[in-house]
């Protein structure tokens, strides 16, 4: 037993590291490599046997992806599109799952409407994370990321809540006014279970000041909003969302910038590992799927997988396409993606891989329906999701730095020197704020020097000089200070919306890391 444990370990782990090598060399996405080596990992003895437990995938994997993305979503972007990241994550995610479920209980009567719209609701909610690296690759506008982002984040929420009252109508009568108490409480007790969390959390944070204690809290916190929600059927999403989205807004000036970026360091290599991870797990499932799904014919099989990959894609595209234009009608033009030219939309909806989350969910389904008896076609249902996702992730990917080029997209001159215009803005203020200092305090020895520094960041962004006076503690505690203006000055080109807060984020770090060479020199 111990052998086979580390056989597996050691086959997981080699799985991600390929994986990773592949994905870089070949261009192709992360999560279809690595579905692909776990395929070929289930034919090594030992590894075969491998099964995912619905509560371990659930419970497991699904908090802390879903925190990672709201944490590290900007709430004031996705207001500035809200009319159309609402109409994709919430009336796009209906009908993608009611079409689907369509177009499967066509293939295949007998599944139920239930369970189909189970099915359509795990495969409704793309995920951006591939799309999105690819079209930042590539110098895709800003405005599509954002857009795709923003609606990956509550689009799980609402998939996932009309997953779990689907699969609770499974061998239940129910009726609509059951029905629609139940997405209530889900909705509403989700939400505001996720707002206690988060803020409690918060507190919390105030008080933590030693980086393995913040970040083994920071870790916590998904669960405690997850779990408590679901046992009391609220949606354990929106309230993972929910805490996730008040800390990253409000989190950020919580913690010491070593803490922060350790933190921050830390939550981007476990979300890379857990989507390595599950997506290897995945594979390493796909042969058994196979042969379970052995008792249908071949065509049945193809039908329904050619079915629902064709209609998730093509109602995507549709409601990009058709519903965006009118959200102008609805906001009387308000709206700046109601504007939104026919080749971004395009790109838009051609960006709808499923992914790490379609997943989880799917594997998450009961054995056994509310009335005690098999859960109707659960093998089928799983197998279809591994082929929605693979057929989704390599053929909207792939081509998309292709469509990019022959759409001729590419960012705006303002968002090509958004970063470099920020960088120097902070830079000048902490200049003028030495100016300040020369002025009405008593001289530093030193200034002169770190006036040289600020200039030269300045005028070339590209390097840091180093000064001769720099190591001097009075010197070291006035460039302190010059960090946190710097670090004032991005708050406010965030607040009035001349940076995105992706920006704030990565110059925030290197100010952070600044500051913690800083605090170190003092201690030496």
């Amino acid at each position: 037993m111990p052998t086979q444990v580390l056989l597996i370990v050691v086959v997981l782990a080699a799985g991600v590291v390929v994986g990773r090598l592949v994905s870089a060399s070949t261009g192709l996405p992360d999560a279809a490599v690595y579905v692909l080596l776990g395929v070929a990992a289930a034919f090594v003895p030992g590894v075969d046997q491998v099964r995912l437990s619905p509560d371990l995938v659930l419970l497991l994997f699904l908090p802390p992806l879903i925190y990672f993305a709201g944490f590290f979503t900007d709430p004031r972007e996705g207001l500035r599109h809200l009319v159309p990241i609402v109409g994709q994550s919430v009336g796009l995610v209906v009908a993608t799952a009611v079409c689907v479920a369509a177009a499967l209980l066509w293939v295949v009567p007998d599944l139920g409407w239930a369970a189909a719209i189970a099915f359509g609701a795990a495969v409704a909610p793309p995920d951006p994370v591939a799309a999105g690296a690819v079209l930042e690759r590539v110098g895709a506008p800003r405005r599509l990321v954002t857009v795709l982002e923003s609606e990956g984040l509550v689009n799980d929420g609402v998939a996932l809540t009309l997953f779990a009252v689907a699969v609770a109508a499974v061998g239940a009568s129910t009726s609509a006014g059951e029905i629609g108490l139940t997405l209530l409480l889900e909705v509403g007790g989700g939400i505001g279970f996720g707002l206690v969390v988060g803020v409690l959390a918060g507190l919390l944070r105030r008080r933590v000041r030693d980086t393995a204690s913040h970040v083994l809290l920071s870790l916590l916190t998904p669960y405690l909003a997850f779990v408590p929600a679901q046992e009391v059927h609220a949606s354990g999403v929106l309230a993972t969302v929910t805490a996730a989205v008040w800390l990253g807004v409000r989190g950020r000036g919580l913690a010491e910038p070593t803490v922060r970026l350790h933190s921050e360091t830390f939550w981007r290599v476990l979300n890379t590992l857990l989507v390595a991870v599950l997506f290897v797990l995945l594979g390493v499932q796909v042969p058994e799927l196979v042969r379970a799904v052995g008792d249908y014919s071949v065509w049945q099989l193809v039908a329904a997988a050619v079915a629902v990959v064709l209609v998730a894609v093509v109602v995507r595209l549709g409601w990009v396409m058709g519903a965006t234009p009118l959200s102008g009608l609805v906001t009387g033009g308000r709206d700046p993606a109601a504007d939104m030219p026919w080749r971004e939309r395009l790109l838009v909806g051609w960006c709808g891989p499923r992914g790490a989350v379609s997943l989880a969910v799917i594997l998450s389904l009961p054995a056994v329906g509310a009335d005690g008896l098999e859960f109707p076609h659960r093998d089928l249902l799983q197998f279809l999701t591994v082929v929605v996702v693979l057929a989704t992730l390599v053929g909207q990917t792939v081509p998309l730095p292709w469509l990019v080029r022959r759409l001729r997209l590419g960012p705006s001159p303002t968002e090509r020197t958004e970063a470099t215009r920020a960088r120097r803005m902070a830079v000048e203020a902490a200049l003028r704020e030495l100016d300040g200092i020369e002025q009405g305090e008593e001289p530093t020895a030193g200034v002169d020097e770190l006036r040289q520094v600020l200039q030269l960041r300045r005028d070339d962004l590209h390097g840091r000089a180093d000064s001769a006076g720099e190591s001097r503690t009075d010197v070291a505690d006035l460039r302190l200070r010059l960090v946190e203006v710097e670090r004032a000055a991005l708050r406010e080109l965030h607040e009035r919306g001349e940076i995105s807060r992706r920006t704030v984020i990565a110059l925030s770090q290197d100010l952070d890391l600044d500051e913690t060479q800083l605090r170190r020199r003092r201690q030496v």
